[in-house]
């Protein structure tokens, strides 16, 4: 696996916040994700009740992870944390179907190249999202997939459209 600190400074887009609501965008065309307080551009929420210091990370279109062949890799589109306290991989669909398992691949993937680089016991608190803004709200079960990818990743695999902090 490649080497890469996820932490580079040179990935950081954006200055930390501490607002207590908002959102992730994933704006397509081959752009990286980015924060915003415009509700009407959520693709998810962040709810950070206690204005927790958190600093979002676009992976997608901004790392360029590749694999061994070279090709890019298909990773998650950001990822959100507070200094060792707070990680969390976000994966963001705008699909109607055939969403799910797509995200947790690329979730997963995300989180084996963290692992390869990083300590990921360094932060108390591990979450991969999945959210798909067309289907805020569905009725099938993950709890399997969830438990896998828990016994897998050591991180605590949700799906919707909030994050919580």
């Amino acid at each position: 696996m490649a080497n890469i600190n996820f932490f580079d400074r040179a990935y950081i887009t954006e200055a930390t916040r501490t607002d207590v609501e908002f959102g992730i965008c994933d704006p397509g065309n081959a752009q990286p994700a980015f924060t915003t307080v415009n509700p009407q551009l959520y693709q998810t929420k962040v709810y950070n009740p206690t204005a927790q210091v958190l600093q979002f990370v676009p992976i997608d279109h901004n790392l360029n992870i590749r694999r061994a062949n070279g090709d890019l890799e298909s990773t998650c589109d950001g990822m959100l944390y507070s200094d060792t306290t707070y990680l969390a991989f976000i994966e963001l669909k705008d699909k109607e179907s055939s969403w799910a398992s797509e995200a947790v691949e690329q979730l997963r993937t995300t989180i084996g190249y963290f692992a390869a680089n990083h300590n990921r016991g360094n932060f108390k608190r591990r979450y991969a999202y999945a959210s798909n803004v067309k289907r805020p709200y569905f009725h099938k079960s993950f709890k399997e997939v969830m438990q896998q990818f828990f016994a897998e990743t050591r991180f605590i695999l949700r799906f919707g459209t909030v994050v919580k902090i």
